[in-house]
C-alpha cells in the first residue's frame, strides 16, 4: 500500500485530488490512470496484477484486462446476464409486439434532437434548430430514450446505434471537464439525484445490451464505467443529509446500484452506506403507515415502487443483506394500490398523476403483474396485467414471471377502507365492472406538498364500468396546468367563487411545474363503514380569512347511491357558494337536477333535495366539463345533493314531484311527508333503515328521541331496539347522551 501511495504521488499526480475521502473525486471525471489506482486490490487481490501492469506501461493491455474483468462481472452482478442477451431478446420480441416499431420510433424522438457529441449547457440549439430550454434540457439529461437506441442496434445491426451512447457519455464528461454543463444551484443541474439517477439506470441498461455485442469496444466500455464511477461520485457529495421527496430517493437508487456493481472500486463501501441509509430514511418518513407514499399520488407512488424496487431486486440478486423494512414497506406499496383501486382494476386519479394528461384513471395492470411476481398474492395477480410489462421484463428472473402463471388469482374480499394517514377514504359495494365506488380526499402532505391540487373534501365516483366523477391527469409543461391543479376542476364545494389554491409559484429551473403555496388544510370530523352505509364527514380551513367554515358529509348508501352534503357556517355578510361537478350534463330541472349519460347507457343524476340553486351554469377546459350550482346566502345555508348512478335508461330517475320521490327501493320525502313523526328536513328512508337530515325530534312507536341541536342521523329499527348515528358535524346529545360524529348510540 505505501509502495503504491509513493507511486501515485510521483506518477500520477492527479490522483491525490481524485482519491480524496478514499474514493472517487465529484469534482472531476476520473482518467484510465485513476480508475486502475482506485481499484481495491486488497478485498481483491486478482486485481493487483492488473494495476501492476498498468504501472510498468502496459496500459493499453491493462485496461483491456480491465473491461474484460468488469465486463465478467456485469455477466454475473446484472438484472440478466448479457452472455444470454440474444435468446432473452429472442423470447422479448415473441412475447411482445412490435417492439421493434416502438425502440425505433421512441429511439427517433431523442435521435432526431440531439447529436451523439451534444452540449450540455442550455440554450444552445437542437437538430432541428430549436433552442433548448429547461423542459427538454430534464429529458435530454436523463436520457428516458437511451435503452430504445441500445435496442435499435440489435434490431438493425448499425453500428451508429452502438456507438451512440458511448459517444454521448463522452460529451458529458467533456461537458463537465469544461465547466460547461448546468449545475444544480441553477435549477436544472446536469447531475440533479432525479436526472442523474434516471440516467444510471438508462445507461446501465444501455452498457449491459452492448455488452452482448463484440462490437462494443474497450475504449468505449471505459467510458461508460468512467461515466458510472464520476456519476456515484457526484451522488454521494450532493446528497449527505436526507430532502425529502422522490428526486433524492431516484438518485439513491442509482448510487445503490453502482454499489452493487461496482465494490471493486475504493470508496464504494461509502456510496453503499450513504444510499441504503437515504433510501431507509426515505421509507421510514415518506412511506405513511397506511402505506401511501406521501405525495399522495399514484404516478409518483408507482414511481417509488420502481426507487424501491431496482436496488431491492439487485441486492437479492447479489445476496447483499438488506434490512426488514425494505419487505415490508415495499409490499405496502402494492396493498394500497389494491385498496384504492376501482372495480374496473384501475386506480383514480390523485394529484399530480402525469402519464396521459386528462385521463381519468391510471392503469395500474404493469405495477401490480410486478408486486405479484415478487410477493404471490393472488389479489395482486387479480389486478395484474397476463404478463410482466415490457419495461420490467429485463429487470425479473425468468423463474420470478413464471409465478404469474402459477399462483391463482383472487377476489379481493377488500370492502370500503381507509388511508388515514394519506387521507384517503374508499366506499365500495363490490369488485364488479358494475359495482359503485367512490373516493374522498381529506389530506395534505406537511412536508412536501408540492403535487398536491386544490380538492380538499374533494369526490370522485364509479360505476356501471364509468369513471361518474373524474379527476384529470395533467402535465407540467402545458399552460392549463396551474389549472387543472386548481378547484373548478374538481368535484368540491366553493365559497365566494374562491378556488382552494392560491399562491401560485413556479419551479426555479423554469419547467413548467408549480405548486400552490396556499392550501386548506384539512379535519377528519368522522369516518364509519358498516354493511349498510359509509359516512364521511370533514372540514378545511381554506375559507378561515373570509370568515367562514365549511363541512363535508359524504353518506355512501351500500345500495348504490350517495348522499353529500355541503355546509357553510359564516360571521355574517352575503356570500355565495358553488358547488362544483365534473362532467358532462344536461338540466332535466332548472336550478335543481342534472344528468350525465355515458358511452354505454349508465350515467349519474344529480339532484338538489330540499331547495334549489339561483343558478346552474356550464363550463369545460380541454374538453374536460363541469356544472357548477351556485345560491347566495347569509350567516350559513348548506346543499342537499343526491348522487344515484344508474346503470340504463330504463334505471334513471324520471321525478314529477321532487317532494317525494324513489331511487332503488329508497323513499326521497320532505320531512312533512316522513313516515315517521320528525322535524327532520329531509327523510329518506326502506324499510326500518332512515336517514334524516337537519332533525333534532324524531318519534317511532313508543320510541321517541330528543337531540340537542339540529344534525344528520342514520336512525336504524332492530329488535326493538333504535340504533342512531351521528352523521352531523358537532357532537349533539341523543336523550341526553354525548354522541360525536360518526359514533352510534342504542336507545
Amino acid at each position: 500500500m505505501i509502495q503504491r501511495f509513493i507511486y501515485s504521488c510521483l506518477l500520477l499526480l492527479p490522483i491525490t485530488v481524485f482519491a480524496q475521502n478514499n474514493g472517487v473525486a465529484y469534482n472531476q471525471v476520473p482518467t484510465n490512470a485513476e480508475i486502475i489506482e482506485l481499484l481495491d486490490v486488497d478485498n481483491y487481490p486478482e486485481l493487483e496484477a492488473i494495476q501492476n501492469n498498468y504501472k510498468q506501461g502496459n496500459t493499453e493491455q491493462a485496461i483491456e484486462e480491465l473491461t474484460r474483468y468488469f465486463k465478467e462481472r456485469f455477466s454475473e452482478r446484472y438484472f440478466f446476464d448479457w452472455k444470454n442477451f440474444e435468446n432473452r431478446f429472442s423470447e422479448y420480441n415473441q412475447m411482445y409486439s412490435n417492439r421493434e416499431d416502438f425502440h425505433t420510433k421512441d429511439a427517433e424522438k431523442h435521435l432526431e434532437l440531439y447529436p451523439a457529441k451534444t452540449q450540455w449547457k442550455i440554450g444552445f440549439e437542437n437538430l432541428k434548430g430549436e433552442t433548448v430550454t429547461s423542459y427538454p434540457y430534464r429529458h435530454l439529461t436523463r436520457q428516458h430514450k437511451a435503452g430504445s437506441i441500445a435496442f435499435l442496434y440489435h434490431y438493425t445491426g448499425d453500428k451508429k446505434y452502438l456507438d451512440y451512447i458511448p459517444d454521448q457519455a463522452a460529451s458529458l464528461n467533456a461537458a463537465f471537464n469544461n465547466n460547461q454543463f448546468e449545475i444544480i444551484e441553477d435549477g436544472n443541474g446536469a447531475y440533479e439525484a432525479y436526472r442523474a439517477g434516471n440516467r444510471v439506470w438508462n445507461w446501465l441498461l444501455v452498457h449491459q445490451i452492448l455488452l452482448a455485442s463484440d462490437d462494443y469496444s474497450t475504449s468505449q466500455q471505459l467510458e461508460m464505467i468512467r461515466t458510472f464511477l464520476h456519476t456515484a461520485a457526484k451522488l454521494y457529495h450532493h446528497n449527505p443529509v436526507y430532502t425529502e421527496g422522490n428526486h433524492q430517493t431516484r438518485g439513491m437508487s442509482a448510487l445503490a446500484m453502482l454499489a452493487f456493481l461496482f465494490p471493486e472500486i475504493e470508496g464504494s463501501e461509502l456510496w453503499k452506506e450513504r444510499s441504503l441509509n437515504r433510501l431507509e430514511e426515505h421509507l421510514e418518513k415518506e412511506i405513511y403507515a397506511d402505506g401511501f407514499q406521501f405525495e399522495r399520488t399514484v404516478h409518483y407512488h408507482i414511481d417509488d415502487i420502481e426507487n424501491y424496487f431496482y436496488p431491492y431486486q439487485l441486492a437479492k440478486l447479489n445476496n447483499i443483506e438488506l434490512k426488514p423494512i425494505w419487505e415490508t414497506r415495499i409490499k405496502g406499496l402494492f396493498d394500497v394500490l389494491l385498496k384504492i383501486a376501482m372495480p374496473n382494476k384501475k386506480a383514480p386519479v390523485l394529484q399530480d398523476d402525469t402519464g396521459s394528461p386528462w385521463a381519468e384513471y391510471n392503469e395500474i395492470d404493469n405495477t401490480m403483474a410486478l408486486g405479484a411476481v415478487l410477493f404471490g398474492e393472488p389479489d395482486y395477480v387479480y389486478f395484474a396485467s397476463s404478463k410482466v410489462s415490457a419495461e420490467y421484463y429485463w429487470y425479473l428472473k425468468p423463474e420470478q414471471q413464471a409465478r404469474l402463471k402459477s399462483v391463482q388469482k383472487k377476489e379481493p374480499q377488500l370492502g370500503s377502507c381507509e388511508l388515514p394517514e394519506t387521507g384517503y377514504f374508499i366506499m365500495r359495494n363490490g369488485w364488479s365492472d358494475n359495482d359503485v365506488y367512490a373516493i374522498v380526499s381529506a389530506g395534505l402532505t406537511p412536508e412536501k406538498p408540492d403535487h398536491q391540487h386544490a380538492d380538499m373534501l374533494g369526490l370522485q365516483l364509479y360505476a356501471f364500468g364509468n369513471v361518474l366523477l373524474p379527476n384529470y391527469q395533467v402535465r407540467y409543461y402545458l399552460p392549463d396546468f396551474p389549472e387543472f391543479k386548481n378547484s373548478w376542476v374538481k368535484s368540491v364545494a366553493l365559497l365566494d367563487s374562491i378556488p382552494q389554491g392560491r399562491e401560485w409559484k413556479g419551479n426555479q429551473g423554469g419547467s413548467g411545474f408549480g405548486k400552490f403555496l396556499n392550501l386548506p388544510e384539512p379535519n377528519v370530523l368522522a369516518w364509519q363503514k358498516n354493511k349498510e352505509f359509509d359516512l364521511f364527514v370533514g372540514s378545511h380551513n381554506g375559507y378561515d380569512k373570509e370568515g367562514v367554515k365549511t363541512y363535508r358529509t359524504v353518506i355512501f348508501v351500500k345500495d348504490g347511491f350517495w348522499i353529500v352534503r355541503d355546509q357553510f357556517v359564516a360571521n355574517g355578510g352575503e356570500h355565495t357558494t358553488q358547488q362544483v361537478w365534473q362532467g358532462h350534463y344536461d338540466e332535466e330541472k332548472e336550478g335543481t337536477h342534472i344528468r350525465s349519460v355515458f358511452s354505454n347507457g349508465a350515467g349519474l343524476e344529480i339532484i338538489q333535495l330540499g331547495g334549489t340553486a339561483d343558478k346552474i351554469s356550464n363550463a369545460s377546459a380541454r374538453g374536460k366539463g363541469r356544472s357548477v350550482f351556485q345560491k347566495s346566502f347569509q350567516n350559513q345555508t348548506s346543499w342537499t345533493t343526491l348522487l344515484f348512478p344508474f346503470e340504463n335508461f330504463e334505471e334513471r330517475l324520471m321525478i314529477d314531484d321532487y317532494n317525494e320521490f324513489k331511487a332503488n327501493e329508497w323513499n326521497i320525502v320532505s320531512g312533512i311527508n316522513s313516515p315517521v313523526k320528525t322535524n327532520a328536513k329531509q327523510v329518506i328512508y326502506k324499510k326500518e333503515d332512515f336517514i334524516l337530515l337537519e332533525a333534532t325530534e324524531l318519534t317511532v312507536g313508543d320510541k321517541t328521541v330528543s337531540v340537542s341541536s339540529r344534525s344528520d342521523l342514520w336512525v336504524t329499527l332492530r329488535e326493538d331496539k333504535l340504533e342512531i348515528t351521528n352523521c352531523g358535524i358537532i357532537e349533539v346529545e341523543v336523550n341526553n347522551t354525548p354522541v360525536k360524529p360518526g359514533e352510534t348510540v342504542s336507545l
